[in-house]
């Protein structure tokens, strides 16, 4: 659902729980319409659709607003974009921030707060896209391959520590912790398994994880949180969004004559992919060849091993930018025409 820049009339904040959600409604001039908290199901949205249409005379200039909650707000989210419905997702941090010093919280509240946070920042309003369910589905594999690696090595580490010490102990824990282990290591090549049939199904997936994987240092799981989250290298997602979003971009700070604290990274980060870049910079160190080059360039100059790792994250990072950009795999003798010789 592309941007629209008309003016609405009305602004519905949503605050989401596990089991309902608290709704909103404020008029343009942010005076309160009405508020009721509905089931988090199916038969909850529509009453939740035609109470609106209710109390905003079925207008049709209206503008829904929520945080991201994550698995909670899926199907809300399908519903409302599924009946066409302009509806902007926004980071609770983002919202919380934005209304400055607040006193109290409880759903009503908070779904208060988000209607008029939308109702106030509605001209920069960035509707959210129409959601994709192989992108959904694709994250959720993901991420239960995530939880199956960590049970695995929660479990295989705490074993192999006792082994030094109490070898009874081991060949014991060994024995009842087997068929545990090997049923995480069956469920974790199934995952993969489906990973690569929805990947096959997807042919532009395919071919982008096809030019990042051409990038020493960067695999296919790599490749593929980062397909997600930029809805397979959508064009408004160039390099330095990216770094920022994974919190790898240098920004300054400083004021007048008497703050200066020098470029850092922000904390305002995605940890999780950050942490898998930070994993694909330590191989890239070890078989990319420009990236093995700088890394030793920059330690011989004295640079900090962080900032030389922050700066190969870096270049990863608009390495596999201009791979899906170009259409090319990775060619690590390539200079670009206005290189400096």
């Amino acid at each position: 659902m592309e941007n629209s820049p008309i003016s609405y009339s009305f602004f519905i904040g949503i605050d989401l729980s596990k089991t309902y959600f608290d709704v909103t409604i404020i008029n343009a001039s942010g005076k309160k319409i009405s508020y009721k908290r509905f089931d988090n199901k199916s038969e909850g949205y529509f009453s939740f659709l035609t109470w609106v249409g209710k109390f905003t005379n079925n207008c049709n200039s209206l503008l829904f607003c929520m945080e991201h909650t994550g698995i909670y707000g899926r199907a809300i989210q399908h519903f409302l974009q599924d009946h066409h419905q302009p509806l902007w997702i926004e980071s609770g941090l983002q919202i919380k921030r934005s209304l400055g010093i607040q006193r109290g919280k409880n759903d009503k509240i908070d779904s208060y707060r988000i209607a008029i946070y939308a109702q106030e920042k509605c001209s920069k309003v960035q509707i959210t896209p129409d959601y994709d369910t192989n992108i959904e589905q694709m994250h959720d594999l993901l991420t239960a391959r995530n939880r199956l690696l960590t049970a695995y090595n929660a479990l295989r580490t705490a074993q192999e520590e006792i082994k030094n010490f109490d070898d009874t102990s081991y060949q014991t824990i060994k024995e009842v912790q087997k068929q545990a282990l090997d049923g995480l290591i069956a469920s974790i090549k199934t995952t993969e398994h489906e990973i690569d049939k929805l990947l096959k199904k997807n042919i532009d997936w395919q071919k982008n994880v096809d030019l990042i994987t051409s990038i020493k240092g960067l695999g296919k799981i790599t490749a593929l949180w980062l397909l997600i989250y930029t809805r397979n290298f959508d064009p408004k997602f160039n390099a330095r969004k990216i770094a920022a979003f994974v919190g790898i971009a240098p920004y300054e700070i400083g004021s007048g004559t008497s703050v200066n604290g020098g470029t850092h990274v922000s904390k305002f980060a995605h940890i999780s992919l950050k942490s898998i870049l930070h994993t694909a910079a330590m191989s890239a160190i070890r078989f990319n060849e420009p990236i093995k080059k700088y890394h030793q360039r920059k330690k011989a100059e004295g640079k900090k091993g962080l900032v030389v790792m922050n700066n190969i994250k870096n270049k990863l990072v608009h390495q596999l930018v201009a791979v899906v950009r170009s259409q090319k795999p990775f060619d690590p003798q390539f200079r670009h025409p206005k290189m400096a010789a």
